[in-house]
């Protein structure tokens, strides 16, 4: 099973487009100050989360601490995610 910051990087480069190297995606590039994410692309992100992770993100969380970087994404998803990231939800199939 691929980790967080590398399901959230395929995502930044399949769904939202990225254009640049894969390799400069990384675990602690400031995704928001950088100009990857704005506000439609956070959303997106946060859909993807909540689908793939399983988990329900309130909006009060959507914030750069949490979403600044591949780092503290990785870090807010294991947190909301008490049984592990093994335990994720995978509805690649569905």
């Amino acid at each position: 099973m691929p980790s967080v910051p590398d399901r959230v990087r395929g995502f930044v480069i399949d769904d939202l487009g990225w254009e640049g190297a894969a390799d400069e995606l990384s675990d602690d590039l400031p995704l928001i100050r950088a100009g990857v994410l704005d506000s439609f692309g956070v959303l997106m992100l946060v859909q993807f989360l909540e689908s793939a992770y399983g988990i329900l993100i309130e909006d009060g969380d959507i914030t750069p601490a949490h979403f600044g970087s591949l780092a503290s994404i990785e870090r807010y998803v294991e947190c909301r995610n008490p049984s592990g990231i093994s335990g994720i939800a995978d509805f690649s199939r569905r």
